[in-house]
């Protein structure tokens, strides 16, 4: 290898073609594999990879390398206070739907469901060929007789100009 992992590097050593850290500690992941020597060391991580099974050690060294940043940022809590502060805002936002689910389902039992308006029926005048609407429901039984009489006075006239138009035959 012409130029050494970061691991290597830190360690002065010679890197080798068969070195366990190359693959996940380019050259210029120096700061990586500093902060996972300083929290974890070279023996330990030499373990964890060596049990790790070969298809999972990119996503294990991955995980080492977040929980040794978050360690060294903070020595008590580490990795932990990331985890808890997403466990309660999970928690907090599982509340907030719980409270809107409520909110809806009371929503629903108050307020009834509405009724459809009445159909409204058509009728159509002898002398109108228009249709007209018969407004029983919202004029009471007045508007509807109101109506019919209206059409019988009509009628009423139009039956003398039909007995005159009779006569001038």
């Amino acid at each position: 290898m012409s130029t050494p992992c970061a691991a290597c590097k830190y360690l002065r050593r010679k890197c080798t073609k068969a070195c366990l850290f190359a693959p996940y500690f380019p050259p210029n992941k120096h700061g990586d594999y500093a902060a996972i020597h300083k929290v974890f060391g070279a023996n330990q991580v030499t373990k964890i990879v060596n049990d790790v099974h070969p298809n999972q050690r990119q996503e294990a060294m991955t995980s080492l390398v977040y929980e040794a940043h978050t360690r060294l940022l903070d020595p008590v809590f580490g990795c932990s206070l990331p985890i808890h502060k997403l466990e309660r805002q999970l928690k907090d936002l599982e509340d907030q739907l719980q409270v809107a689910r409520n909110d809806l389902a009371s929503y629903n039992n108050i307020v009834p469901p509405l009724d459809p308006p009445p159909p409204i029926t058509y009728q159509q005048d002898f002398h109108n060929p228009v249709l007209m609407p018969v407004v029983s429901n919202y004029g009471g039984p007045q508007l509807h007789e109101e109506g019919h009489r209206v059409d019988s006075e009509t009628s009423a006239q139009l039956q003398p100009n039909a007995a005159l138009s009779k006569r001038d035959d």
